[in-house]
This record gives structure tokens, C-alpha cells and sequence, in this order.
């Protein structure tokens, strides 16, 4: 099965079907006593906003916006499940970040250690215009993990190999790692230059000691991808195209503006 990191880089090829920019940051932030809050936020790009206003407008006065697709409890809940016991949906809520709109959906959890959380499920779009298939099917893969006793806190994540990696039904065959064609790699350096990801653990009570590559202050940031960095360097993207997590994690290696966490285990020692 795929884990965290290797979903928040590969996961990336999957959406090349969407039609515009969004960006994604989820956020977990654990207190002390294990519980916490899990916090995802989806940003659309102007492109995804102009589509959104002319799907209302196709459909009629009795239309709903596409984006209240997101918004869905049920789903939502059905999501907290699957994220461990003592996940519960806190709530979903329309953002809007400097004129761009966006969707912000809040899980509380008692437990961090009975909390195992991917990114996939976060990337569910429904059948909004343009969304990539499978998506929400990989929210039950393996994903982060974590163990908490006496104030110190193991981030787990196991590396595997790409060949054992599971397929989901509904997901587009890979892309070769053969060279890309230019026109191809012209048009997603256009329409996916704004596209980022991040995934993010906050330690509320703060940071006395952690082995991780990317922290700043309370905050420790497992990925930031950045497709228009990625995207610049054709190379780059035929390593995440091969989908193998040590040939990604050295692809991320000197990417500017780029952060990824290599570490299978980030140990951390809360103040």
C-alpha cells in the first residue's frame, strides 16, 4: 500500500486530470494528552472558480454551487471513520482567502494514537468538474501513524516499493517514465503552476527536541510540493512518474521551494 509521502508527491500525477490550480493543506495539531484537532483546507485557482459559476449557471436558478459537493456530512463522517477511533467531524465550512474561495473541513480526535491519516481523502472532489477518479477510494490506504507515551511522539511512515503498491479500482493507469512530450509538459507548467500540497503536524505545547528536516517553531512539515517546481525540471517529474519512494525522495533533494521528509520515523519531544 502507498503511504503518506509517497501519496503527497505520486498523488499528485493522479489529479493531472483536473482542469485548473487548487491548493491543499492539511494540518494535524496534537496536544500534550494525545488528543487534537485535524484541520484540511482545499483553495481553488480562478480557473476551478470560473468552472464552479458556469456549472451553477448550466444548471439553473435550482443548481446548488458544485463546490457543496465538498461539503458533504456524510462523506465527511464516513472519512472520520476511516481515520481511526475517536475521529469525529467537528465541521465543514466555506473559506474565503484573499477572493479565493475554498472549503475547510475540522476533525477533532481523542486519541493520536488510534489516528492513521492520508491525504487521498482530502483530494475527494465527488464529481465535480474536472475531478480525478479514484481519488476518494485511496482514503483507506495506509497512511501516517503515530505512538505518543510520556511527552514524546513517533511520526511513522514505512517507505514501500511501487510494485507494492496496491492499484485501485477507478485510478488512471500510471504515466510512463519515458521522456514527456514537450507540448504535454508545456500545458500542465500553464495550468497546474498554482497547484500545491502540504502536510503539516503541529505540536500544541511546542517542540523540545525533534530529528525532523523541516520544523519551524511548533510546526513540522512532512511535504510541501510545489508543482511549478517540480513541473520546471522534467526529470524530476519522470522520478515521481516511476512512483518509488527512495527514486522520489531523491528527486526531491535541492528542488527549490520544495520540502519533503524522507525519515521513515520523525521522533518528537514535546516541551
Amino acid at each position: 500500500m502507498k503511504t503518506q509521502l509517497l501519496m503527497i508527491a505520486t498523488g499528485l500525477l493522479t489529479l493531472f486530470g483536473l482542469t485548473s490550480c487548487f491548493q491543499v493543506d492539511n494540518t494535524i495539531t496534537v496536544n500534550k494528552d494525545g488528543s487534537g484537532t485535524i484541520v484540511e483546507e482545499t483553495i481553488f485557482g480562478e480557473q476551478m472558480q470560473m468552472m464552479l459559476e458556469m456549472a451553477k449557471a448550466q444548471g439553473g436558478a435550482a443548481q446548488a454551487n458544485p463546490m457543496d459537493k465538498m461539503m458533504d456530512k456524510t462523506k465527511a463522517e464516513a472519512r472520520a471513520k476511516q481515520m481511526g477511533e475517536g475521529v469525529e467531524l467537528v465541521g465543514i465550512e466555506k473559506i474565503n482567502n484573499g477572493g479565493k474561495l475554498g472549503v475547510r473541513t475540522t476533525y477533532k480526535f481523542t486519541d493520536i494514537n488510534k489516528v492513521k491519516y492520508s491525504t487521498a481523502g482530502a483530494l475527494d472532489m465527488g464529481d465535480l468538474p474536472g475531478a480525478a477518479a479514484g481519488a476518494a477510494k485511496k482514503a483507506d490506504d495506509a497512511g501516517v501513524t503515530f505512538k505518543l507515551a510520556d511527552g514524546k511522539l513517533s511520526i511513522i511512515q514505512k517507505a514501500p516499493k511501487a510494485e507494492d503498491a496496491e492499484k485501485v479500482e477507478g485510478d488512471a493507469e500510471p504515466a510512463p517514465a519515458g521522456d514527456i512530450d514537450p507540448q504535454q509538459l508545456a500545458m500542465m507548467q500553464g495550468v497546474m503552476k498554482d497547484m500545491r500540497i502540504t502536510m503539516k503536524v503541529k505540536i500544541a505545547p511546542g517542540i523540545a527536541k525533534t530529528d525532523a528536516s523541516h520544523v519551524d517553531g511548533d510546526t513540522i512539515t512532512l511535504g510541501d510540493i510545489k508543482m511549478d517546481k517540480i513541473l520546471a525540471n522534467p526529470e524530476k517529474l519522470k522520478a515521481l512518474q516511476g512512483g518509488d519512494f527512495d527514486k522520489t525522495k531523491e528527486a526531491m533533494k535541492g528542488v527549490d521551494g520544495v520540502k519533503f521528509e524522507g525519515k521513515e520515523i520523525v521522533e518528537v519531544e514535546m516541551k
